[in-house]
């Protein structure tokens, strides 16, 4: 989603408020002062970045000094990483660094005493000149780290085929929720990526790939396309070679596509896409092989092979600028293919306001296009349901689905508030202007776009009209009118004049990252009840216990340790319980109490009713009379007579539905 990076709109709910770092909650210990000291640089490095990650802001090394006989490090100052006042020479408008410098004087200076052999602070200063989160500051890239628990489970996981979103779940309830995590589910999924290249290469697949490349090489015409699923697995590939993919315009009038051919130790179907030539003869235009033969698959192909090979029509739907041009390409198209006595190809024309983007691009719809937003949504909650959830379970993975919800909005809100560079000034660049005509204060101008479509450079004019009096643009692409934010030809347009800010009516609240929005300040509930208490408290000891096995396994003297103390823990822990048990015994059954009039009304509720699907039912296969015979005589053989043994086959004999 665009950012629009504004101090002063007009309202005071889009005031930025800058101020001191909140300590509310820190001990005093907790916070860096002046003369605190450290055994070790690494330990004052490590007590600066946690406290840093508490109050909401990221670290970094300034600089570090080293003696010039010994060349160890004797002070070293940590700064906050917006600090300094850079001046970038890479233009705002291209600048892939997203984190802005605000010129923060927040950071400290430790130094070695010799007379102490210790690190001491002897400067700090904790005051920031930017807005501090301990929310947002969590999710930060710098703060991000897999626990050593959470990487055995991700392993464990992976080799028992568990998608990354269930592991990423499976880590959330125990931790009480994604929020109270360190890390995002993508990094869970980099991990999985990273560890997956150095151990798990298929070589088959990676030659296959490296034949596409070579012969791509060879004819840059070829055209293939791989499929993969998110453990980077192959799942589909489809190819058309170059010289097929020429002889398509003349013989892509009828194409068949059969999936019936399966010789491979993968049991991959494979399939080919088959026209007829001008001999009558059958000719290829294209290979596919297909992970499996569900109609995903089949859905995936289709695309792969339609964007090639069917790009003319798109382009004219969705490329078409003005009404006039669509209407002029429609026409053209279907003179250029004979289509005048195609029934449905007149109709969908007769209905061309309601699906042409270029009729209703002037109406304000958010980026949204058809369904496409209920359809993304869709896909993501097929990562928690099924046909066959239960409803219990359905509230339950909904419950999930909020939280990931919010994890994401809270990892995206982290991103922007350090972020300045958004895609409309980055395409800025590649726009030219120039002044057609003057009507007073009204400029009428055309501004062209660079963009790049299949490895070529096409320009694109757009009719840009500007009123230097009120400061008013419009741009023929609607950017504003449909999706709420100015496009890169209305800025040229500004900078162009020396409009240096954009005006007000042009920033909406609704994509400002200003805003403090109160449903950001509401947590989505999560249910961390759904065990008992007993598996609450194991889960919340199990989490102790890895944090502590983490930090002591490294070293064999401190590991024996740890077991001696556990040890030492689990016979005071049976000590104890015996003691309890010999004093009283708990009455177990005193806690039931007497069932609420709600309770009971509730327990009145019943299934709901299976709702039918739509379509045809569901129904055997309708058999040839012969095989219905064939099994009528099998089962009376097996009910009345004895079993027989029949000499092994020599030959396998396969009959594809036609017996003669």
């Amino acid at each position: 989603m665009p950012r629009l990076d504004v101090t002063e709109v007009g309202s005071e709910e889009m005031d930025i408020c800058y101020e001191v770092p909140d300590h509310d909650g820190l001990r005093k210990d907790e916070i860096p002062c002046v003369g605190m000291r450290f055994d070790q640089l690494q330990m004052a490095h490590k007590f600066y970045v946690t406290y840093a990650k508490k109050v909401g802001f990221a670290t970094k090394i300034r600089t570090t000094t080293c003696d010039k006989i010994t060349n160890q490090p004797i002070n070293q100052a940590i700064h906050c990483n917006r600090d300094g006042y850079r001046v970038s020479r890479v233009k705002a408008s291209t600048r892939k660094n997203m984190i802005s410098v605000a010129g923060c004087k927040a950071r400290i200076y430790v130094k070695f005493d010799k007379e102490t052999q210790d690190w001491v602070f002897f400067k700090v200063e904790l005051s920031h000149s930017h807005p501090c989160s301990a929310r947002k500051a969590v999710h930060y890239h710098e703060y991000r780290q897999l626990t050593m628990h959470a990487k055995c489970l991700i392993e464990d996981n992976d080799e028992a085929g568990i998608q990354p979103s269930k592991t990423f779940l499976a880590l959330a309830n125990e931790s009480g929720g994604p929020s109270n995590l360190g890390y995002s589910e993508k990094n869970l999924r980099n991990y999985i990526t990273t560890r997956l290249r150095t151990s798990n290469v298929d070589v088959d697949v990676r030659e296959m790939m490296n034949y596409f490349m070579r012969m791509q090489d060879i004819n840059p015409n070829l055209f293939y396309a791989v499929n993969l699923d998110d453990h980077c697995k192959f799942r589909s590939a489809v190819w058309v070679d170059a010289r097929y993919r020429a002889s398509f315009e003349y013989y892509g009038d009828v194409v068949s596509l059969d999936s019936t051919y399966s010789t491979n130790k993968y049991g991959l179907p494979f399939a080919s896409f088959v026209g007829v030539n001008h001999h009558g003869k059958s000719t290829i235009l294209g290979c596919v092989l297909l992970g499996n033969e569900e109609i995903p698959s089949y859905e995936w192909v289709f695309r792969q092979w339609v964007k090639e090979l069917y790009d003319e029509f798109n382009d004219i739907v969705w490329n078409s600028r003005t009404e006039k041009s669509f209407e002029d390409n429609w026409y053209e198209f279907i003179d250029e293919h004979n289509l005048h006595n195609n029934t449905w190809l007149s109709n969908l024309f007769d209905d061309r306001r309601m699906w042409v983007p270029i009729y209703f691009k002037g109406e304000f719809w958010a980026s949204m296009r058809s369904t496409q937003r209920s359809e993304s949504m869709h896909s993501f909650y097929g990562n928690f349901l099924h046909s066959r959830t239960s409803l219990v379970q359905f509230v339950h993975e909904y419950d999930n689905v909020l939280g990931i919800k919010e994890q994401r909005e809270l990892e995206d809100d982290a991103a922007d508030s350090r972020g300045d560079v958004q895609i409309e000034f980055v395409k800025k660049a590649n726009c030219r202007v120039s002044v057609v005509a003057e009507e007073g204060p009204v400029v009428c101008m055309k501004v062209e776009e660079e963009i790049l479509v299949n490895d070529t450079i096409s320009c694109v004019p757009y009719d840009v009209h500007f009123d230097r009096s009120t400061q008013e643009v419009r741009c023929e692409c609607n950017l504003f009118e449909s999706s709420g934010v100015l496009c890169c030809h209305c800025l040229v347009a500004f900078h162009y004049y020396k409009v240096y800010k954009v005006p007000n009516r042009y920033v909406l609240p609704r994509w400002s990252k200003n805003i403090k929005r109160k449903h950001t300040y509401v947590k989505s509930s999560h249910d961390v009840s759904r065990s008992d208490e007993s598996h609450v408290a194991f889960r919340g000891l199990c989490a102790h216990f890895y944090n502590v096995a983490q930090d002591f396994v490294n070293d064999d003297e401190e590991t024996a340790l740890l077991h001696a103390a556990l040890e030492e823990t689990r016979a005071k822990l049976i000590a104890h319980r015996a003691k309890k048990r010999s004093e009283s015994v708990a009455d177990s059954h005193n806690n039931i109490g007497s069932t609420s009039s709600n309770v009971a009304a509730v327990m009145d509720i019943q299934a709901p009713s299976k709702v039918n699907t739509k379509g045809r039912p569901k129904s055997k296969r309708l058999g040839a009379a012969l095989e219905k015979s064939f099994k009528k005589s099998a089962r009376r053989r097996n009910k009345h007579d004895p079993p027989v043994v029949c000499p092994e086959p020599t030959q396998d004999v396969r009959f594809d539905g036609v017996i003669g």
